[in-house]
């Protein structure tokens, strides 16, 4: 990458880095690249911190202090920002609220958060990166010269089906399937209360909803039925981990493992794929599901929660050169890095994702020079990324940017 000369204090006038993704990893690389001199532009497909806002009301296994950084922390104080304590437990709409929000009012980013405005693709012309910018006002091509992938996965659920596939009629459930926890108690009340429903998923999100609905039952308003199928059939639903060091996750899996037990709105079919969906005249679906070898009634609901979890959006850069692993879409070096990782540190084979660490800023380099991938997406499919090792990585994206400046300051002085 060509940069432009240094100017007073090591400004880099002129070296357009852009950020895909206005999210906490996203707002964390824009400052830091704005500190060191780039001329940043962060696009986000919807508003400010879209992914998090869609879970306002769920509440964060981690305290604030982890969902955070120190810098940044210090920053808004300064600024005069009042900031929840570092052991708080927010809502993800608290800390979009209170720490994103405030960041991006900062000084320093104003003019360089553009909302609504997604990036459908990334080419290259000549040494220069272009970006299809899709807003309201229409498409356009905007020129880059670093840019850094940080929009999530959030926007790419994964389907129902065996094999990863979708299940047949799957692209025909329309609105009556959420792919999403709902991000308020009411918005869950008036999609699913007096409904049968069918939740998919065996996961922390799963746990969520087992808790929500029996919330909402105990309030009034809970759904009428609930087929909860998830492709596990064995143990426990939800890992209970002994001494866990975040006590809210602890709670939550002891809460919804209380559920799942005594619930009679509650029916669990463990160890089951869904096969296909047949829409009814009625607009109910009949649940057709893969030989299980048992002879069993199909089950028939109104509206189905798949939280099956999510996967990269690899096609915005397929025209880039970006060596990808063959098991998770994430980039070869870090998936690499993950994969042996997991293969030395039970912990971390198990999905611990507080056992998870960054693996050196040479793992986020990718086969095209200059673009990054990092944060959730840099993990790919893998499901135990924690938010502190994207802010890790940000360090290590400024840490091989400085290289590069120092690499082309001896070039441009020989």
């Amino acid at each position: 990458m060509r940069h432009a000369a240094a100017g007073s204090g090591g400004a880099l006038k002129g070296t357009r880095l852009a950020v895909i993704g206005a999210g906490p990893v996203g707002l964390e690389m824009a400052l830091v690249a704005g500190a060191a001199g780039y001329d940043v532009r962060v696009y986000e497909a919807g508003r400010l911190a879209e992914h998090v806002r869609r879970f306002a009301d769920i509440s964060l296994f981690t305290p604030f202090a982890m969902n955070s950084t120190e810098a940044t922390r210090g920053r808004l104080r300064r600024a005069g920002a009042a900031l929840p304590p570092d052991d708080a437990l927010l809502t993800a709409g608290g800390l979009a609220a209170r720490y994103l929000g405030p960041i991006a009012s900062l000084p320093e980013l104003q003019g360089r958060i553009h909302e609504s405005c997604r990036v459908a693709a990334i080419g290259r012309d000549g040494r220069s990166f272009l970006l299809r910018v899709e807003s309201p006002e229409g498409s356009r091509l905007d020129g880059a010269d670093v840019v850094v992938d940080a929009s999530g996965v959030v926007a790419s659920p994964l389907a129902t089906g065996p094999g990863g596939m979708a299940a047949l009629r799957e692209d025909e459930l329309g609105g009556r399937v959420d792919r999403h926890l709902l991000p308020t108690r009411a918005e869950a009340r008036a999609r699913f209360g007096g409904r049968r429903v069918l939740l998919i998923g065996g996961g922390h999100s799963a746990a969520t909803a087992l808790t929500e609905f029996d919330a909402m039952t105990s309030e009034g308003g809970g759904p009428a039925r609930v087929t909860w199928v998830r492709r596990i059939g064995e143990g426990p639903p939800f890992l209970e981990r002994a001494g866990d060091t975040l006590p809210e996750r602890l709670h939550l899996a002891r809460r919804a493992n209380s559920v799942a037990a005594r619930a009679t709105w509650l029916e669990a079919m463990p160890g089951r794929t869904i096969l296909a969906y047949e829409p009814l005249a009625d607009g109910s679906l009949r649940i057709r599901f893969r030989e299980s070898g048992a002879r069993e009634a199909a089950p028939v609901v109104d509206r189905v929660l798949a939280l099956v979890g999510y996967r990269p959006d690899t096609g915005l850069y397929r025209d880039l050169r970006v060596h990808l692993c063959y098991d998770t879409d994430a980039p070869m070096a870090l998936a690499a890095a993950l994969l042996a990782a997991r293969a030395a540190d039970p912990a971390q084979a198990a999905g611990d994702c507080l056992a998870q660490t960054t693996h050196g800023p040479e793992t986020l380099r990718t086969t095209e020079p200059d673009f990054y991938v990092i944060g959730a997406k840099s993990y790919g499919r893998a499901p135990d990324f924690l938010l502190r090792v994207g802010y890790e990585q940000v360090r290590e994206v400024a840490e091989l940017l400085s290289r590069t400046r120092s690499e082309n300051a001896v070039e441009g002085a020989v």
